[in-house]
């Protein structure tokens, strides 16, 4: 039994942490392709942090500037905490003098209920974070006698910090609109930005501008399980994918196997020299007849399951699309080893030929264009043999 990946998905037309660069005004990310929606958009910075469309802030932090142990002596013995929710007084009860380390320190204030800030022992320092609020408004302030001699700068005036106050690290951000014929909308930041990150967005793409399938709905790509094994498929499924494979590849763009694929997409948009559709037709067939003889030899070596032998190639209709002379549909009917018919259905177009519209709104080439062009030739016949009576 052989397997492949599969390669078929529905696409998402979502561009995964494109890096993208920050424009000349220090505000604009330009995206290689319009954003569809603000819901979907992501931008990380520096591989690190996501920001938020508000803005990414940072709450008020105090670090003490001395490590422990710390020695406090008596009447010296109190701090207290400032934040937005409030204030907390802890006395440490010194009498002569006593030495504490950080964790004890951290140990007697989490004892007195101090509630209004995070108290942390890091690395034998002392840090307070403002748990209230984020951003500019958010503060952690400490005074008191002990406060000198905990490392956070003493009453009467010391170059140690007494205070902190909460920051933005990164302002919001909204969609903006490029102002050109195309409708092209980017991430841009409400102010600009001061230094220089790596920006890398995530975004969803209009399905017409996507580049993972090129507006064709599914996109051709390895997809992997939670545990990094690859999607595989088997039976009728392989016999599907391998059909399809074959009939969309281009004929000698493989340089170990010129053989293999179509040149189908060499006729749709070429002058017509003869019947396309029955060319086409004929292409079909003749890639088909390629993969049984390929199977053929596989199963020489491997076993190839009934389900998955391509048996027979039961019907090829190929026709023109009713508007659009540069579009072919085909419909493709074959049957495995194991009795079962299978179905495919493939447009056909070349992305840069298009049908020309007359003054009528019609596709040129297209049956209906070609009704109207005989109806008005009937009429200006017409008109010509009344007028040439009449004089």
């Amino acid at each position: 039994m052989s397997k492949d990946f599969q390669l078929a998905w529905r696409c998402p037309h979502l561009t995964v942490e494109e890096r993208v660069f920050l424009g000349t005004d220090r505000v604009s990310l330009s995206t290689s392709q319009p954003v569809g929606g603000s819901t979907t958009v992501r931008i990380r910075a520096n591989n690190d942090v996501i920001i938020p469309q508000g803005g990414l802030f940072a709450a008020a932090q105090l670090f003490s500037t001395l490590s422990g142990p710390y020695d406090l002596v008596e009447n010296e013995d109190v701090l207290t905490i400032e934040t937005p929710r409030g204030s907390d007084t802890i006395s440490f009860n010194v009498s002569g003098t006593a030495r504490f380390t950080a964790a004890q320190v951290l140990q007697r204030i989490l004892q007195a209920g101090s509630t209004v800030a995070l108290v942390e022992n890091v690395n034998n320092h002392l840090v307070l974070t403002d748990t209230s609020t984020v951003g500019p408004s958010s503060y952690v302030r400490v005074r008191g006698t002990a406060s000198g001699a905990l490392g956070f700068g003493e009453e009467a005036g010391s170059n140690r910090q007494r205070g902190a106050r909460g920051r933005q690290i990164y302002p919001g951000w909204i969609l903006n609109k490029r102002v050109d014929e195309i409708t092209n909308r980017f991430p841009q930041f409400v102010s600009p930005i001061r230094n220089n990150p790596v920006f890398k967005v995530t975004y969803s793409v209009p399905e017409r501008r996507c580049k993972r399938c090129r507006g064709g709905t599914y996109e051709n790509d390895f997809r992997f399980d939670p545990t990094g094994q690859g999607l595989l498929i088997q039976n009728e499924d392989l016999l599907y994918q391998a059909a399809l494979k074959i009939l969309l590849t281009d004929r000698g763009s493989n340089p170990y196997h010129p053989w293999y694929g179509t040149i189908i997409k060499s006729r749709v948009g070429a002058k017509a020299v003869g019947n396309v559709a029955a060319l086409i037709s004929e292409d079909v067939r003749r890639a088909l007849s390629r993969l049984q003889n390929v199977q053929q030899s596989q199963a020489e070596y491997q076993q190839v399951t009934a389900k998955e032998r391509l048996y027979a190639v039961l019907g090829v209709r190929t026709t023109p699309h009713t508007q659009d002379q540069t579009t072919y549909l085909v419909d493709v009917v074959v049957q495995n080893a194991s009795g079962e018919p299978i179905t495919l259905s493939i447009v056909f177009t070349v992305p840069e030929v298009v049908a020309v519209m007359g003054s009528n709104g019609l596709y040129l080439g297209s049956d209906a264009a070609n009704r109207s062009i005989e109806q008005k030739t009937r009429y200006l016949s017409g008109r010509t043999l009344l007028l040439g009576g009449s004089s």
